[in-house]
C-alpha cells in the first residue's frame, strides 16, 4: 500500500500446527520483499517480539489470521487473511463456527499425546509431511484457547474505528478446516473476500502464486488518508 512497493515490509504469523517455514513457497514467490515473520512456539522456542522496521503489510494464515485481528500491529498499513476467521468457536450468535466440544477434546487430547493430535490435524488439512519437530503442548493449548473463544468481529465490523487497517481475505473454496459458511458469517459481509474453488485450508502450500499474487496487490494498493 504504496507508490514505492519496496518500501513495505511483509509481517507473516502462520496457523496452528505449523512454523515460520510454512511461508517459504509464498516467500520464494515474492523476491526481495523484506519479511519478518513470528514464531508461535508449536514446536521450538516462540519468537513473539519482532516486528518489522516501519510501514508493512500483515499477511496471517488461519489462527495466525485471527491473532493479527486480536493484535494489530502498530504502522500496519494492511493485513491480508489467508484461510481466515474473525472467530472460530461457535457461539449462540454464531452456529457457523466449529463446537467448542471439538476443541475440548482436542484440548484434552494435548495432555497426553500431544504429537498426535497435531498430526491428526495436519492430516485433515490434507498435509503428507510430518511435523518438523516435538509438540510443545503448553503453547498449542494457549492457540486452541484463543481459538475457542476469541471473538474480533466487532472489531472487523468497526474497522478502522477499531484500529484495523484495510482487510482482504483470500479462502478456499473447499477448505475443510474454514468453511465458506464460516469465513462468511465471521466477516459480517464487511471484509471482501478472495475465493480459490479448488483451494482448502492451506493456499500458502498448495497455491502459492495466488497468494503471492494478493500480496503484491496489496502492497501496491495506495495507501487510506
Amino acid at each position: 500500500m504504496s507508490d514505492d512497493p519496496a518500501s513495505v515490509a511483509l509481517f507473516l504469523i502462520h496457523g496452528w500446527g505449523f512454523t515460520p517455514d510454512f511461508w517459504q513457497p509464498v516467500r520464494a514467490r515474492l523476491g526481495q520483499v523484506e519479511a519478518t515473520a513470528l514464531d508461535l512456539g508449536f514446536f521450538g522456542a516462540a519468537r513473539m517480539a519482532d516486528r518489522p522496521a516501519g510501514r508493512h503489510v500483515a499477511v496471517g494464515h488461519s489462527l495466525g489470521a485471527l491473532w493479527l485481528l486480536l493484535n494489530p500491529p502498530a504502522e500496519c498499513v494492511g493485513m491480508l487473511l489467508i484461510n481466515g476467521f474473525a472467530r472460530f468457536g461457535a457461539a449462540e450468535d454464531y452456529r457457523q463456527g466449529v463446537s467448542p466440544r471439538v476443541i475440548e477434546r482436542m484440548a484434552r487430547g494435548l495432555d497426553h499425546h500431544p504429537d498426535d493430535v497435531v498430526a491428526a490435524f495436519r492430516g485433515r488439512t490434507g498435509i503428507t509431511t510430518p511435523a518438523p519437530g516435538a509438540a510443545r503442548a503448553e503453547r498449542l493449548a494457549w492457540a486452541l484457547d484463543l481459538l475457542r473463544n476469541a471473538d474480533a468481529r466487532a472489531a472487523c465490523d468497526a474497522g478502522q474505528g477499531a484500529g484495523l487497517p484495510p482487510i482482504r481475505v483470500l479462502a478456499g473454496a473447499e477448505d475443510p478446516i474454514a468453511p465458506p459458511a464460516m469465513t462468511e458469517a465471521s466477516f459480517l459481509g464487511r471484509v471482501p473476500v478472495e475465493w480459490v474453488e479448488d483451494g482448502g485450508h492451506l493456499l500458502p502450500l498448495t497455491h502459492p502464486d495466488r497468494c503471492a499474487d494478493a500480496i503484491t496487490r496489496m502492497i501496491a494498493e495506495p495507501c487510506p488518508p
